[in-house]
């Protein structure tokens, strides 16, 4: 071979090598269609995990032709604002938790009852209220009806609130009476206490450490990862699991932007929506083993359990009929909920 084919072969082999090294793969080309998901908390939060998650999923769906920007840490601002940002499509999606988003569409409410669910599967198993199904596109026509234009396509928890405890076990009704407990002024968590005779102290969730660390109060409930993530394991050590009130999320979009969408692109996102639920459900039960197992490894906390779970559950139900004006659809709507729960039908 001549020096010039020589030069010729080094050259081509040169400009395939730019060729291979310098062609975007499917997953660095630049997106088609890119849209905004607010949420309220770190990137390693459930929230953000569940975000993440599903951005990840879309562009592996799409092979990168679209592209989900995620908005953490509430700069968005509060879970209210978010949810008004996707009705008014400012912001295309939102995961935020359902009370929140119940402002613009009450029927999500019936979701918060206490004791609605008896527990993350009656939620986010298979064929549970926030995974796509019957119950959920009956759950959309009303969420629609009543907002406008939002669309939920997903659905996760931060699993149920518990009970803390600085000074020992809660374990029966009788426990409460007498304690200091904290808790958000909400009408649904405001009819619960009630209707287990306590009065809660309205404290803002940014002063709840300092409020357990001085003795203003001596409890309060939220998920139990809390315990461990914010360093309340420093004061609290007793931990009562229940289920009288899940973290219940909903994933919405502006329906509008969505239906400009390609049925193509429709799909992925719906179908990603779809998948996340799934596999964020089994983060949700791993992490939640984790926590357990840091808190009473390293942090010496005690897990308590309800001696009495059926008293809690019967008068905390006997408080619905003074919710049932805070659930779009009222009664009949909570009714059809119920049989769908048992019947798998409406």
């Amino acid at each position: 071979m001549t020096k010039r084919h020589h030069g010729l072969s080094g050259l081509l082999a040169f400009a395939l090598t730019l060729l291979v090294t310098q062609t975007p793969t499917p997953a660095e080309a630049k997106p088609r269609v890119t849209l905004t998901l607010a949420h309220c908390c770190p990137a390693d939060h459930t929230y953000g995990v569940y975000a993440h998650q599903l951005a990840d999923r879309v562009a592996a769906n799409s092979n990168g032709e679209i592209k989900i920007e995620v908005l953490d840490g509430g700069v968005m601002g509060t879970e209210q604002a978010i949810a008004q940002k996707v009705q008014l499509g400012t912001v295309q999606m939102g995961a935020i938790t359902s009370n929140n988003v119940a402002q613009l569409a009450p029927s999500l409410n019936v979701l918060v009852l206490p004791y609605m669910s008896s527990g993350p599967e009656d939620l986010t198993g298979d064929g549970g209220l926030l995974r796509a199904g019957p119950y959920r596109d009956e759950l959309n026509k009303r969420v629609r009806t009543e907002s406008g234009s939002l669309q939920v396509i997903g659905g996760f928890t931060n699993s149920f609130r518990s009970l803390f405890s600085k000074d020992e076990c809660i374990d029966s009704l009788d426990d409460l009476q007498g304690r200091k407990i904290r808790a958000p002024k909400n009408p649904v968590m405001t009819a619960m206490w009630e209707s287990w005779g306590v009065s809660t102290y309205p404290i803002a969730w940014g002063e709840t450490f300092g409020a357990i660390a001085t003795g203003v109060v001596d409890s309060f409930d939220s998920p139990t990862d809390v315990i461990l993530n914010m360093g309340f394991h420093e004061h609290i050590k007793y931990i009562t699991e229940a289920t009288y009130l899940p973290l219940a999320a909903v994933v919405v979009i502006n329906e509008p932007f969505l239906q400009s969408l390609s049925p193509e692109d429709r799909a992925v996102i719906l179908t990603s929506a779809d998948e996340v639920d799934v596999s964020h459900a089994a983060y949700v039960a791993e992490n939640n083993a984790r926590v357990h197992k840091a808190l009473t490894e390293d942090h010496g906390i005690t897990f308590c359990e309800l001696r009495d779970p059926e008293v809690w559950a019967e008068k905390a139900r006997g408080a619905w009929p003074q919710l049932y004006d805070l659930v779009g659809g009222g009664k009949d709507w909570v009714d059809m909920t119920l049989t769908y729960k048992d019947t798998g039908s409406f």
